[in-house]
């Protein structure tokens, strides 16, 4: 494939016409500074390709700010001796369409987007922008600014047409019969064994299961036989045990010693007794010593507490004095500041009134505005509740089920796939006629050269000679050709469900849905934002604030007018002022009051209380009652000492006899006893116990049990063995139809690594990639290290550009040799390469632009000057 010209115009930067054109076979080279529009023509080339012409979401392809503008892209080249035209606009009255031979064939609309789809290699989004997965050949070839060093998703999208290309040119066509045998290998394997573990499974696993249980029983029941045979000894040592402890009854001697302990205690207790009551009356007497001491202590206080009673109650009323003349000017000064707080409540009533009047016409003036407003949103939401009702009949003509849609693009992709299959499978058969002669084949009256892919048996008359019966020999091929009918049918089912006739109206008919509803639900949400609670609403708000409206105008006529200019705010400060000095002066009238009224009855109050307690305090009676307290205290204390003496005695002697210990000696004789009933007690128990477990072990037949197990264990030995010798007879199987099924793979793959091999090299003599089941480079074996293979993702930045941009120059190769047309585009790529990297990747462009056309963008001009081509800058105008 070679391009010749690329024109744009209202195109990004580009608002005018400006062409590149004269494009050379091999390497060109167009440089420019940053934004001189090198980007621009590489975006072109994409959306001339990939792109629909229908499509509205490229509007980034507009000159900025430029409304209703056409980016048009019209690219001329040739490919395999056909000189095509593509012009295709966007946006604003779209169109594309594809002149071949100068007119001879032209194709418009999608006609033209698929038979570009089919020359080049790649897919068409169903819907919005194109993405990668359906690039292709392009996607793999085309390298955007940045992108270099992504290989990895661009051969995956490209992976069919790869497989394809790979396929012609080895002739190893899918081994059916092979891939038969190995799946039904791998399926009986898999049915034996886990794929990733390798470890068993179904029933290999339930004979491991079972033979594991009937160990796991013999391992139980051998365990209950020794159990059993401990058990027999241990009931003999318990018999020999218990008769003995029957026999000598060693607690009868330990319970009599207790019982000597517990009566001396009891001798110990008649004197302990003795000591309690004379303990009890000691504290009695201590009890009446103190009451005695604290009704002494208490007539000293009262003398002394009445003396102090005196001389308060002579203070109290010399201090009366002072509190009744402070009362006296206080209610004087009270008086004056009554005074001034009436004349400042008559002026803040005036000033009221004016600042009244004032806030009316002010609430007028707010409520007549927010009337206007009123209105004006009653009028914006009925425009907006007409809008929503013209929108909901639009979205029900324009209605389109969305799953239909998705099922006709998945239908649509599958039947892409199929075609693929069916291509790769078909016969391809090259035809050279004389000049005059002609050919029947396909049904088709064929001339001169050409190429036919035949995937039904056909017939070739030959005049004179006889018929050729040509048999497309891949063995699914009807089954491909059948799938693509059921697809078919399939599509036109769910086109004829939609109410359209393609793909594309459907999605025009989803978009046009998707657009009123998105636009529906933009107008009912200006309408809540309008009228949350609906237009009724608004129309009762509006009449509720004509209702104010009204009542603050009667407010204003009833108001008197101004007849003096007063400030509220200062009256108001004023009268505040006056306030507080009136509360303050009432306040300390108050105070002055109540300290006088709380100094005059403290004072009476000391004065009764002194008398009343002298006149007590000097009765006969409570003077002989003082005199009787002394003496019984002497009497007392005397009595309190004779009976301490009397306790310390007896405690002394009661220590002497030693109570604790005789104590310890009971409880420790009565414990030992006990124990050793309790034990001979267990001894019994347990006696009992054993000759039950051991009856009932008889009973159930332990041995007899065991030698079963043990037989049944063998038995299931022998059953897993037999599936173990299967699943490694099929183990061996599947990996030698693996080996032999790499092999074939390897061959299918020895023609793009050999191109790898040799673009690779040149960068790192006698290094190779690794390939991957999906004929992805995933890793690069250097010569030096041999054993080791690097992952991509391991390398640098720079070094995985470099690796990339080698790579899809040998795909390009690969499929220029498989009849594919190929293009390499490279906008600002190897930018990250060092000046001796930069040379060997030159070398590398050199080659692969003796094959391929190579249009190569670049900001830097000076790195490239030496690669034997003129450097062409980026056009700035339309030539001639």
């Amino acid at each position: 494939m070679r391009l010749h010209r690329i024109a744009i115009e209202e195109f990004r930067k580009f608002r005018e016409p400006v062409v590149l054109d004269d494009l050379a076979e091999g390497l060109n080279v167009i440089a420019g500074p940053n934004e001189a529009g090198k980007s621009t023509f590489a975006t072109a080339i994409r959306a001339a390709f990939l792109e629909r012409y229908k499509t509205t979401k490229v509007a980034d392809l507009a000159p900025w700010g430029s409304s209703g503008a056409r980016p048009s892209v019209e690219i001329a080249f040739a490919h395999d001796g056909r000189e095509y035209v593509l012009r295709k606009t966007f946006l604003s009255r779209a169109r594309c369409e594809l002149l071949i031979d100068g007119g001879a064939e032209r194709h418009e609309g999608e006609s033209a987007e698929n038979a570009l789809a089919g020359l080049l290699g790649f897919e068409f989004s169903a819907k919005g922008n194109s993405r990668p997965e359906h690039g292709g050949i392009p996607g793999l070839l085309w390298i955007s600014q940045g992108e270099g060093q992504n290989l990895l998703d661009p051969v995956a999208h490209a992976q069919l047409h790869v497989r394809e290309a790979l396929t012609r040119l080895t002739g190893e066509l899918s081994a059916v019969d092979g891939d038969s045998l190995f799946a039904r290998v791998e399926a009986e394997r898999g049915a034996l064994r886990d794929g990733r573990s390798g470890r068993p499974k179904g029933a290999y696993k339930d004979a491991e299961d079972a033979l594991a249980r009937a160990e796991q029983l013999v391992l139980t029941l051998t365990a209950d036989k020794q159990a059993l045979d401990a058990d027999v000894d241990r009931l003999a040592a318990l018999r020999r045990d218990y008769d003995k402890a029957e026999q000598e009854q060693p607690w009868l001697a330990l319970e009599r010693r207790a019982s000597e302990a517990r009566a001396r205690l009891a001798e110990i207790g008649r004197e302990r007794e003795a000591l309690a009551t004379l303990q009890r009356e000691l504290a009695q007497a201590n009890d009446t010593l103190t009451l005695l001491r604290e009704q002494v202590e208490r007539d000293q206080r009262d003398e002394a507490a009445l003396k102090a009673l005196c001389v308060e109650a002579e203070a109290a009323a010399a201090a009366l004095a002072p509190t009744a003349e402070r009362l006296e000017r206080a209610l004087r000064e009270q008086e004056v500041a009554a005074e001034q707080l009436a004349r400042a409540q008559a002026r803040v009533v005036a000033a009221q009134q004016v600042a009244q009047r004032q806030e009316c016409a002010t609430q007028i003036a707010f409520l007549d505005k927010q009337s206007n407003t009123a209105r004006e949103a009653i009028a914006q939401a009925e425009r907006l509740t007409e809008q929503v009702q013209a929108l909901q009949a639009q979205a029900t003509q324009v209605h389109i089920d969305d799953k239909v849609v998705r099922a006709l693009r998945a239908v649509e992709q599958r039947l892409a796939q199929l075609h693929i299959q069916r291509n790769a499978g078909a016969t391809r058969v090259v035809h050279r006629l004389a000049p005059g002669q002609a050919l029947q084949l396909a049904g088709q009256e064929r001339t001169g050269e050409g190429e036919v892919l035949i995937s039904e048996p056909a017939d070739i008359p030959i005049p004179g000679v006889g018929t050729l019966r040509i048999e497309p020999g891949g063995s699914d091929l009807p089954g491909i050709l059948a799938a693509i009918e059921g697809t078919e049918i399939e599509r036109n089912a769910l086109l004829a469900q939609a109410g359209v006739e393609s793909l594309a109206q459907a999605e025009v008919r989803a978009a046009a849905y998707e657009q009123v509803l998105r636009d529906l639900d933009m107008a009912r949400r200006a309408l809540r934002v309008q009228a949350p609670d609906g237009v009724q609403s608004l129309r009762d708000d509006l009449e509720q604030t004509q209702d104010r409206l009204a009542q603050q105008r009667a407010r204003l006529v009833s108001l008197p007018e101004d007849q003096a200019d007063l400030d509220l705010p200062e009256a108001q400060r004023k009268l505040q002022a006056a306030q507080a000095e009136a509360e303050h002066l009432t306040r300390a009238v108050t105070a002055a009051r109540t300290a006088r009224d709380t100094q005059q009855a403290q004072a009476q109050l000391l004065q009764s209380q002194y008398e009343a307690r002298q006149a007590d305090f000097d009765a006969p009676a409570r003077a002989e009652q003082r005199g009787q307290r002394g003496a019984r205290l002497v009497q007392a204390l005397a009595t309190r000492d004779t009976l301490a003496h009397r306790c310390e005695a007896a405690q002394a002697a009661l220590q002497a006899l030693q109570p604790d210990l005789i104590e310890q000696d009971a409880r420790r004789f009565e414990q030992s006893a006990r124990l050793l009933r309790d034990e001979q007690q267990r001894r019994h128990g347990e006696l009992l116990q054993l000759q039950g477990k051991l009856e009932q072990a008889q009973a159930h037949g332990v041995g007899e049990r065991l030698a079963q197990a043990q037989a049944e264990a063998q038995r299931l030995t022998r059953r897993r063995d037999e599936f173990a010798a299967r699943a490694q007879a099929l183990d061996l199987l599947w990996q030698l139809l693996r080996e032999r099924r790499d092999d074939a793979t390897r061959r299918l793959l020895e023609p793009l690594s050999q191109r790898l091999r040799h673009y690779v090299g040149l960068l790192f003599p006698g290094a190779q990639w690794r390939l991957d089941d999906s004929l992805r480079p995933d890793a690069l074996v250097r010569a030096a290290h041999a054993d080791a293979a690097q992952p991509l993702d391991a390398l640098s930045f720079g070094t995985r550009e470099q690796l990339g941009v080698l790579a899809r120059f040998a795909y390009a190769d690969l499929l220029q040799q498989a009849g594919r047309p190929t293009l390499l585009v490279l906008d600002d790529t190897l930018v990250h390469a060092d000046s001796e990297r930069r040379d060997l990747m030159k070398r590398a462009l050199y080659d692969v632009a003796s094959r391929h056309q190579v249009l190569l963008f670049t900001c830097h001009r000076e790195a490239w000057q030496d690669m034997g081509v003129a450097i062409r800058d980026v056009p700035l105008v339309r030539t001639a």
